[in-house]
């Protein structure tokens, strides 16, 4: 089992805590994962990927350019480099409450999920990179829900105690939109 994926969206999205999180469920799985990044020079607002290779074997190559099997745009502004980078028969998950014109997919697929409108219904734009991570658990199997579940529970629960059930409920929409194959 070998994954490459991206998590892309614009400063202050949350790919990169989407990353972090699957980089800590992947360990608490016994997977090998590693994690890179890249950014903008501003900390809001610049565009920001962040780059994971999962595996059940060890990695030889932290790089993934250009042939990521799953891939996440949160962003109008990073969608064109995450549409590019999907290897066929990868998926691409497009934040359809951002990405106002999405491109046919040919040779992968592409789920169109609202997440930044549910974060919203939910209470909060901020958790919709939540919503995203559930989408991805939902539609790869790269990790358990049970796993992301704990993750987001220490991971907030020490510092945000107040944002964890919405934060797992995030998740968990995000998951049963694509369980229920809600694709808009």
């Amino acid at each position: 089992m070998l994954h490459k994926c991206m998590f892309s969206g614009s400063g202050g999205q949350g790919s990169a805590l989407m990353a972090k999180m699957v980089c800590l469920g992947a360990i608490k799985e016994n997977l090998k994962v590693v994690m890179t990044q890249t950014y903008g020079i501003e900390q809001r607002g610049g565009d920001s990927t962040a780059y994971v290779i999962v595996s059940d074997v060890p990695i030889g190559s932290p790089i993934v350019e250009n042939d990521a099997n799953i891939a996440v745009a949160l962003s109008q502004s990073i969608y064109d480099n995450c549409f590019e980078a999907v290897v066929p028969g990868g998926k691409l998950f497009t934040n359809s409450s951002m990405v106002e014109a999405p491109k046919e997919a040919k040779g992968f697929d592409q789920v169109l999920l609202p997440v930044s409108d549910k974060a919203v219904e939910l209470g909060t734009v901020r958790c919709a990179n939540m919503v995203m991570l559930g989408a991805v658990i939902a539609g790869t199997h790269l990790l358990k829900l049970e796993t992301v579940e704990e993750v987001v529970r220490e991971t907030l629960g020490t510092k945000k105690p107040q944002l964890v059930e919405l934060n797992i409920g995030a998740v968990r929409a995000g998951y049963d939109a694509v369980k229920k194959g809600s694709r808009q």
